[in-house]
């Protein structure tokens, strides 16, 4: 497993708290209510793509 030296923040889906992953060791539990159900954390900033 690598770890990501990266800030990366997640927010659980059933408590909606944000953690990030010096939080997170080795499992992927929310450390407030146990849930695995983690989502990556949107930055807002619009990126924009050429189309083909």
């Amino acid at each position: 497993m690598r770890r990501c030296k990266k800030k990366m923040d997640y927010v659980c889906l059933q408590c909606r708290k944000t953690i990030d992953n010096n939080t997170l060791k080795k499992r992927i539990r929310c450390p407030f209510c146990g849930s695995k159900i983690l989502l990556k954390k949107t930055t807002g900033i619009e990126r924009k793509v050429k189309a083909l």
